[in-house]
C-alpha cells in the first residue's frame, strides 16, 4: 500500500473534483488492502506440496532417513505457507479468478450500501473500488448512471476500471481512468450551477 502514498492522495482528490466540477456525479474512490480471507488456500496449496515431497521420499530408488523425510516435510510445509500467506504475489496463484473477481465485488457492494453512496438526490454517486490483494477494480454506479447513459459508454468506463490492474503504475492509471472518465460523465450529467457535493471525498467505509 505504499505506493498509495499522501501524494498519491492529493492528485485522487483532485481528479474527483475534476470529476464533480464537470458534471452531476458524484464520484467516490477506495481503495483497500484486501477483500477477503484465504487461509484455506494457502493451507490446502501448502498441503498439496508437502504431499508431493513425501510421495518422492517414498517411491524414490534412495533410503531416505524417516526423521529426516519428517523434519524436511513439516520445514517445507511451513515455509510454502508462510510464503503463500505473507507474499500477495504468491497467494494470488493459488485462488481461483473468480474467487478474487466475486470478493472483490462483495466488498464493493457492502462499501456502496454502509457508506450510502446510492442516496444522492439525483441517485448519480457512483464507486470505483480497488482491492489490491487481489488485483481487482469494480466500477459500481448508482442507477440513474445506468438509465441515462448509453451501453457502449457503460462498458467503456467498467473496461477502464476493470483493467487498472494490468498497467504496471496503478496509482498512474486509477488518476488516468479517472481523467478518461470526465467527458463521459459531463456528456449525460452535465454540471448545474445549483450541484451541491452530497459525499465526501475522503470517504472510507469499515466493514
Amino acid at each position: 500500500m505504499k505506493r498509495f502514498d499522501d501524494k498519491f492522495r492529493t492528485k485522487l482528490y483532485e481528479s474527483v473534483a475534476e470529476i464533480e466540477n464537470n458534471s452531476q456525479a458524484e464520484a467516490v474512490v477506495i481503495i483497500k488492502k484486501s477483500s477477503g480471507r484465504y487461509t484455506v488456500y494457502s493451507f490446502a496449496a501448502a498441503a498439496l506440496v508437502c504431499f508431493v515431497l513425501f510421495s518422492f521420499f517414498m517411491f524414490a530408488p534412495i533410503d531416505f532417513d524417516i526423521y529426516f523425510m519428517y523434519g524436511v516435510s513439516v520445514l517445507v510445509f511451513g515455509v510454502v505457507l508462510a510464503l503463500l500467506t505473507f507474499v500477495p504475489d504468491l497467494q494470488r496463484l493459488v485462488i481461483p479468478k473468480k474467487t478474487r473477481r466475486k470478493n472483490a465485488e462483495i466488498y464493493a457492494r457492502a462499501i456502496f450500501q454502509k457508506g450510502m453512496i446510492y442516496n444522492t438526490m439525483e441517485h448519480t454517486g457512483f464507486l470505483i473500488y480497488c482491492s489490491v490483494a487481489e488485483k481487482e477494480a469494480v466500477f459500481m454506479p448508482d442507477h440513474a448512471i445506468t438509465l441515462l447513459f448509453d451501453d457502449a459508454d457503460i462498458q467503456k468506463l467498467n473496461s477502464l476500471v476493470n483493467n487498472i490492474f494490468k498497467a504496471k503504475d496503478v496509482p498512474s492509471e486509477i488518476l488516468r481512468v479517472m481523467h478518461e472518465a470526465v467527458p463521459v460523465f459531463a456528456k449525460y450529467l452535465p454540471h448545474r450551477d445549483d450541484d451541491i457535493n452530497e459525499l465526501p471525498d475522503d470517504l472510507d467505509v469499515d466493514l
